[in-house]
C-alpha cells in the first residue's frame, strides 16, 4: 500500500462507509459493567464473579441452579469413579460454602461431605507445582471429604505440569452455555440488576476470552475488507511498549520510588536514598545512572523481568557497585563484564493481550511487588553501606 495522504484518506472513507464498521462501533459503545471497570481479562475478577454465581445463597436469586449445572459438567469430565451426574443431584446444597482465594486456591466449594477445588486460568498457566500443592492443602484440610479438582481455562486446556490427582478439564465455553441457557429460561423471573450483570458477563466471556461474540466476527470481516489500511496503521500507529511506560512510571511513584531514565520497553527506578548517592557517570542509560532497578518488557517475549542492574560506567564506580551487590545475601554471579545483574525475577507479561490497560498492568505489578520490594530493600541496604565512597565518586 502506498503511503500518500490521498490513498490513506480514500481507504479511511471506505472504512467509515462500511456498515459492519458502524455496527461494531455501536456494539462497543453499549454499556458493559466489566468493560467500564476495566476488568474484562482480570483473572481474580473472573474468580470473584464465578464464586458469586456458584454460591446458592448469592444475591443473583438463582439458588443452586448454576452450581448444579457446573457440577454436572465436572462430573461428566472427571476421572473420579465416585462422582457422576446422579451423585451431583444427591448433594445437599443447603449449607454450601464458597471460599475465594483461600490459601491461594482460586475457588473452593465445600459441601458436607465433598469439596471442589477450582483452579482458574484466564491468561496465565499453572507453574511451580501449583496443582499438586493445592491438592495437598485440600487433602490435609478436608481428610474426610470426597475431593474433586477442576482446571478451568478458556478452551479446556490441559495443565502444563502433571498433577498427582486428576483435574477435570473445564472451559469458559461451557460456562457461556450454562449462563445463556439460564438467562433464556429464567431471565424473565430474575432480578433486573442480576440479569444485567450476568448478561454482561456472558458478553465479556465471548468477546474477550473465547472470541465468539458477534463483534469478534464483525471485526474479522472488517479487517479482511480493509486489511491494507489496518496494516498501515499497525506499522505506523501506536507503539505499545512506549505507551505502557507512563503506567509503569506512575506505579513506581505509587510505591514510593523515583522513576529514572527509561527506554522503549524498559522502565527504571531508584529508591529515594539511592537516587541521592548513585553517580551519574554511566554510558549505557539515557540518564547516565550507574545503577538502576529495571523492568524489561521489550520485544516479542511474553515475559517481563525485574533486574537490579549495574550499567557500564567509569571503572571505580562500576567496581564499587559490583562489590556492593556481590556482598548482598542471595546475589548470583552475573554474566558479562559491563552490564551486571545480581538479582532478577521473571513473570508472565503478554503485551498483545494486555494492551495499554492500566488496571491490568497495575494488578500484575502489584502481584509482583512483595518480591520486588524484598530485592530492592536488600540491594539498597548493600549499596548504602558504601554511601560515603559513592558520594566521593559522584
Amino acid at each position: 500500500m502506498g503511503d500518500t495522504r490521498t490513498e490513506i484518506l480514500d481507504r479511511y472513507r471506505a472504512l467509515l462507509n462500511d456498515d459492519d464498521f458502524e455496527r461494531i462501533e455501536i456494539g462497543l459503545k453499549a454499556p458493559n459493567i466489566f468493560s467500564i471497570l476495566g476488568v474484562s481479562r482480570t483473572e481474580i475478577r473472573h474468580s470473584n464473579f464465578l464464586g458469586w454465581l456458584l454460591d446458592p445463597n448469592g444475591s443473583h436469586g438463582l439458588g443452586k441452579l448454576f452450581l448444579n449445572k457446573f457440577l454436572r459438567d465436572v462430573a461428566a469430565r472427571s476421572e473420579r469413579k465416585d462422582l457422576d451426574e446422579i451423585r451431583v443431584e444427591e448433594l445437599n446444597y443447603d449449607d454450601v460454602e464458597v471460599r475465594r482465594e483461600w490459601r491461594h486456591i482460586d475457588l473452593l466449594v465445600i459441601f458436607q461431605d465433598m469439596v471442589v477445588c477450582i483452579e482458574n486460568k484466564v491468561d496465565s498457566s499453572d507453574h511451580s507445582d501449583q496443582l499438586n500443592t493445592y491438592a495437598s492443602i485440600v487433602a490435609a484440610s478436608f481428610p474426610e471429604h470426597h475431593r474433586v479438582f477442576v482446571y478451568l481455562t478458556p478452551d479446556g486446556d490441559r495443565p502444563n505440569e502433571e498433577a498427582n490427582v486428576p483435574y477435570a478439564l473445564c472451559s469458559y465455553r461451557d460456562i457461556i452455555i450454562f449462563i445463556d441457557r439460564v438467562l433464556s429460561v429464567h431471565g424473565a423471573s430474575m432480578n433486573e440488576a442480576a440479569f444485567r450483570y450476568i448478561k454482561d458477563y456472558s458478553v465479556t466471556l465471548k468477546r474477550e476470552l473465547t472470541k465468539t461474540d458477534e463483534l469478534n466476527q464483525l471485526a474479522k470481516q472488517i479487517f479482511k475488507n480493509h486489511e491494507e489500511l489496518f496494516r498501515f496503521i499497525l506499522d505506523h500507529g501506536t507503539d505499545l511498549e512506549s505507551d505502557m511506560l507512563p503506567i509503569f512510571r506512575d506505579k513506581f511513584k505509587e510505591w514510593g520510588y523515583v522513576p529514572v531514565s527509561e527506554n522503549k520497553g524498559y522502565a527504571r527506578f531508584l529508591t529515594t536514598a539511592l537516587d541521592a548517592v548513585i553517580p551519574r557517570k554511566g554510558v549505557g542509560l539515557p540518564g547516565k545512572e550507574s545503577f538502576a532497578f529495571e523492568i524489561d518488557f521489550y520485544g516479542k517475549k511474553k515475559k517481563a523481568k525485574f533486574k537490579a542492574l549495574i550499567a557500564p560506567s567509569d571503572e571505580p564506580v562500576h567496581r564499587l557497585l559490583a562489590t556492593a551487590l556481590a556482598e548482598v545475601p542471595g546475589a548470583k554471579k552475573p554474566q558479562g563484564e559491563k552490564w551486571l545483574i545480581h538479582f532478577d525475577q521473571t513473570w508472565d507479561f503478554d503485551k498483545e493481550l494486555i494492551g495499554v490497560d492500566a488496571a491490568q498492568i497495575n494488578q500484575i505489578l502489584d502481584k509482583q511487588f512483595a518480591t520486588i520490594k524484598e530485592i530492592v530493600d536488600k540491594v539498597e541496604t548493600g549499596i548504602l553501606k558504601h554511601k560515603e565512597e559513592l558520594l566521593r565518586l559522584k
